[in-house]
């Protein structure tokens, strides 16, 4: 599919301005060897953001990329919204899946690109993404994935903080639950989806850490392109920001899977990560406002790692009994540790 031109696509809704409403990414010449992009974009029930997810794919201005939305049956605008843009889309159904990895893999079983990628409905690529990921690949033909800088937004799309990408490590992803980039931006070419399969359809939260492990793991080559080329939308209807408590029952079984799977070579790693995980657990319910859950994991942590664990889990406890000051006290700090950290 040709992109679309700004003029072409329907009108913006009034008041909207900008990217991708009144501006589009440079148009790229077609021919030159430009690899096909698929896009694939899971969708439900997120029909308020749905259109500028859409618009922001569409003007790439990339010369071959399809573009396919596999919504769950949402009773939104959703579909009103697909109907809007049905010429421009390679491909869209609305109907009840089993949740958000199995549209992806749905969309996937028909891309037919050289490159894929999925993007949730609520977030957005920044212009010249296509551009940029498409031509990391044309210039090494041993990359595998591309990855980039992504910027957080809230339900307005207003900045909040960039997600910096780091160097891809199975021990700081398994050992402190830290993903080496986003998800949003994200490419890999299909020799990689070929080798590595299609997401864990019983895993709804965390898919795509346990996507980024099975692709180290399998020896991928990594690019992180040094730019912000896409946007993760922070907003109260965000499937993390409601049921945190299944987020965190897929982190743990990830951890749990890791461990049991995991080459004898690693047997250190795991060790260490089997003592660190419910304090990483820990953190995860004390961010989600849930103190009774953080103290209860940081106990089981102090069990588990023994006396040297006590001043960390009496910190988390402190912070845990002194209410929302102790919250904010601890969000300013990551906020600036992640101003301040390396790039």
């Amino acid at each position: 599919m040709i992109a679309p031109k700004l003029q072409e696509l329907p009108a913006p809704p009034p008041g909207r301005t900008g990217w991708p409403w009144t501006e589009g990414s440079p148009p790229i010449p077609p021919g030159d060897g430009w690899p096909q992009i698929s896009v694939v974009v899971p969708s439900y029930q997120q029909g308020q953001f749905l259109e500028e997810t859409l618009r922001s794919v569409l003007l790439q201005g990339y010369p071959d990329l399809e573009l396919l939305v596999m919504d769950g049956g949402s009773s939104d605008q959703s579909v009103d919204v697909l109907r809007k843009y049905e010429p421009f889309l390679t491909g869209w159904v609305s109907e009840r899946d089993s949740g958000q990895s199995a549209a992806i893999n749905k969309g996937w079983r028909r891309a037919r690109g050289a490159l894929l990628t999925w993007l949730n409905s609520d977030d957005t690529l920044q212009p010249g993404w296509a551009a940029a990921a498409a031509r990391a690949f044309r210039e090494d033909a041993d990359l595998d994935v591309a990855y980039c800088d992504v910027q957080m937004i809230d339900r307005d799309s207003r900045p909040l903080w960039v997600f910096w990408g780091r160097e891809p490590s199975i021990e700081e992803l398994m050992l402190k639950w830290r993903a080496p980039f986003a998800q949003q931006g994200f490419l890999m070419r299909r020799r990689t989806f070929e080798k590595c399969g299609y997401l864990d359809e019983s895993i709804h939260f965390t898919m795509d850490a346990e996507y980024w492990l099975r692709i180290m793991t399998a020896g991928a080559k990594f690019n992180h392109i040094r730019q912000t080329l896409a946007a993760s939308r922070l907003h109260d209807a965000a499937k993390t920001a409601t049921k945190r408590d299944v987020f965190l029952a897929d982190l743990l079984k990830l951890t749990d899977d890791f461990c049991r799977s995991a080459p004898p070579e690693m047997a250190p790693l795991v060790d260490k990560v089997r003592r660190r995980k419910y304090w990483n657990a820990a953190h995860v319910s004390y961010d989600g406002d849930e103190r009774r859950s953080a103290i209860r994991f940081a106990l089981r942590h102090l069990r588990d790692d023994g006396i040297n664990a006590a001043p960390r889990v009496g910190g988390m406890i402190a912070l845990s009994l002194s209410g929302a000051w102790g919250h904010r006290a601890l969000s300013a700090w990551r906020r600036l540790h992640n101003r301040l950290e390396p790039r």
